[in-house]
């Protein structure tokens, strides 16, 4: 299964729960694990180096997280 295909079958999974929970459960663990991710970055960004994955891009995924999940005020 692709990750396109694996993320919409979440979400319409999620979707047919009769409480909408489980959205909310994912929306916060999201934000925890970006928030965890980032924070490693910055005191050992040198774990994050690989060939295939620079560290900018969690940046930036993180940025499209923040912007269309975070909780505002």
């Amino acid at each position: 299964m692709t990750n396109d295909k694996a993320i919409k079958a979440l979400v319409k999974a999620l979707d047919k729960q009769p409480v909408q929970l489980g959205f909310a459960l994912l929306r916060e663990r999201i934000l925890k694990i970006m928030e965890i991710t980032m924070e490693s970055i910055e005191e050992n960004p040198e774990a994050w180096q690989n060939p295939f994955i620079h560290p900018d891009m969690y940046k930036s995924l993180n940025e499209i997280v923040q912007e269309h999940l975070a909780f505002k005020d």
